[in-house]
């Protein structure tokens, strides 16, 4: 894995297209979905034929029935399952088969030791996450151990669990971590800088303002990792603050509107096709940011193609009347995280009333009233202490005259 990130174009390129050859011949033999006939362009004797099938996007997914993506030979007991966000206004149960899901893991440490040294697999790690994660067996034994820090909670119990903590690391999304500089004392900062090496963000665009911000906050490195819930790890930033595409696991494209592959330095769809899942494949799948993408090497010496990302997902929050804000991700993470949520929008008036809608995933035989006090006692432990919020029972999300959904909106203003 630490050695492909340095193979000259050529042999990259050949090495995608054998990855490709292999996954559309697995979902053309296994997976329902790809039986259908505008799958049967035979081999692709390059990536250009390989843009010749058709382009995948959730609602097509979630339009054709998820199971019919799914190769019947995994069970849910044999995969890892992600839930997407639902910024889109759809919510996609993904499955990711076991060495598929190893080899992400496997991309985090490359993924850390892209940062030039800044973090050691002994380094102590602080997780800033809108929910629960699990502890890896290799982390009880002190290996890439992390502190899971719920985003949610007051800005002043954050700050003290992280001073607490002496890191000499910190992850979160973009927007948590600009919220903890916000909270934090120059003094509280002056302390956190002796232990602290480097700042890794992830699930967010990050613009070169945002990255201006936290690397002169925080006083050290920032590094960036572009991923999505149905395709995990898709690249990842070097020291030279360039973002990789993880050409080794995944093929990305930047498309046009109609999904037609556009030249390097063009602005475009990011496209991406994970090659080596097994379990639930996703052939040219439109994730909806947009990006341009370079292929020539990079002066950190890698040779993996760079991507600029110029337009993703919004950072929208609500304020609660502590003068607090309460972000997307934590109502991704109430979503992700209750059974029986098949989709959520929230919403915030003039006045500051806070009101949930969720659309029920009756698969689950949940009331809603068991439903909504699940997810409104989520809420509540998530952010440290109650607040005032409505939750109410919608039959689909509201969507803007564009087709998506706008997860969190809120028109309180202090």
């Amino acid at each position: 894995m630490l050695r492909a990130q340095y193979l000259d174009r050529d042999a990259l390129d050949r090495r995608t297209l054998a990855g490709l050859r292999t996954a559309l011949g697995h979902a053309r033999d296994r997976v329902a979905a790809y039986t259908d006939d505008r799958y049967d362009v035979g081999v692709p004797r390059d990536l250009a034929d390989f843009a010749r099938l058709p382009m995948l996007r959730k609602a097509d997914v979630l339009a054709a029935g998820e199971d019919r993506f799914r190769d019947p030979a995994f069970t849910r007991g044999r995969v890892t399952v992600y839930t997407t966000s639902g910024t889109s206004g759809q919510i996609l149960e993904a499955w990711h088969d076991p060495a598929n899901y190893a080899h992400d893991r496997a991309c985090n440490i490359r993924r850390f030791a892209a940062a030039g040294g800044r973090y050691r697999p002994w380094s102590r790690l602080v997780h800033f996450k809108p929910f629960p994660l699990e502890t890896a067996w290799y982390q009880r034994l002190g290996i890439f151990r992390r502190s899971v820090v719920h985003s949610a909670l007051p800005v002043r119990t954050r700050v003290a669990q992280l001073q607490q903590e002496r890191p000499h690391a910190l992850i979160g999304y973009p927007v948590m971590l600009r919220d903890l500089l916000r909270g934090m004392r120059p003094e509280e900062l002056v302390t956190l800088r002796r232990t602290l090496r480097a700042v890794f963000t992830e699930s967010e665009l990050l613009t070169p303002e945002v990255r201006r911000q936290l690397t002169e906050g925080f006083g050290v490195p920032v590094f960036n990792e572009y991923s999505a819930y149905e395709l995990m790890h898709i690249a990842y930033d070097c020291a030279e603050g360039q973002l990789h595409v993880a050409e080794d696991r995944v093929h990305v494209e930047i498309v046009d509107a109609g999904g037609a592959p556009v030249p390097d330095g063009t602005e475009g769809h990011v496209v991406v096709t994970g090659w080596r899942e097994r379990a639930m494949p996703l052939l040219r799948y439109w994730l909806g940011d947009r990006a341009t993408r370079h292929a020539d090497r990079c002066g950190c010496g890698r040779t993996f193609a760079r991507l600029d990302l110029t337009k993703g997902r919004a950072d929208d929050y609500v304020v609660l009347p502590d003068g607090e804000r309460i972000y997307a991700g934590t109502f991704i993470g109430m979503a992700i995280s209750t059974p029986g949520v098949a989709e959520c929008m929230v919403r915030q008036d003039p006045a500051g009333n806070i009101t949930v809608w969720l659309v029920p995933d009756g698969r689950a035989g949940r009331g809603f009233d068991d439903l909504a006090r699940a997810a409104r006692a989520w809420l509540h432990d998530s952010a440290g202490r109650p607040f005032d919020l409505d939750v109410r029972q919608a039959e689909t999300l509201e969507l803007t005259k564009g087709g998506k959904g706008r997860f969190v909106v809120s028109e309180f203003r202090r």
